[in-house]
């Protein structure tokens, strides 16, 4: 969405995230600190997706990885060198059996692959429900 040259706010279709035959559901979205890329969770598909940003009036769609059966929020360091997961949309809207996964992930960023850091299984340390997460990089501001 941009104004145009007549004051007018314009918006166009810029880029599909992922097969639409699929029901992919995006839920959430991260544009990282530079604003030169854009990571995009997909629900039902269990998958991440980096998107460059460099032409914001047409993204490319340079890495995907799927991080889950199921996945919700996404977040990331300041330094754009860690990416954090969580897998819980609403209880009454998660999957169920085993594809009702119930984690924080983080995961290394090189600029090329997401690289696993640590996990912690909400399910099974009895946590409840891993919904949204905020983490900084070591040393930022308090």
């Amino acid at each position: 969405v941009k104004q145009d040259g007549a004051g007018q706010w314009q918006a166009k279709d810029v880029g599909t995230i992922g097969d639409p035959s699929k029901i992919p559901l995006p839920v959430d979205i991260s544009i990282t600190a530079d604003g030169k890329g854009l990571w995009v969770n997909t629900f039902m598909d269990g998958m991440t997706r980096y998107f460059d940003l460099s032409n914001p009036e047409a993204p490319r769609q340079t890495y995907e990885k799927q991080t889950g059966r199921q996945v919700n929020m996404i977040s990331q360091s300041w330094d754009g060198k860690r990416v954090y997961i969580t897998s819980s949309l609403l209880e009454k809207w998660d999957k169920g059996g085993a594809d009702n996964e119930q984690f924080v992930r983080a995961f290394h960023w090189d600029g090329k692959e997401l690289k696993p850091a640590f996990e912690v299984d909400f399910a099974r340390e009895k946590l409840g429900r891993a919904h949204h997460m905020k983490f900084s990089a070591k040393g930022a501001a308090r």
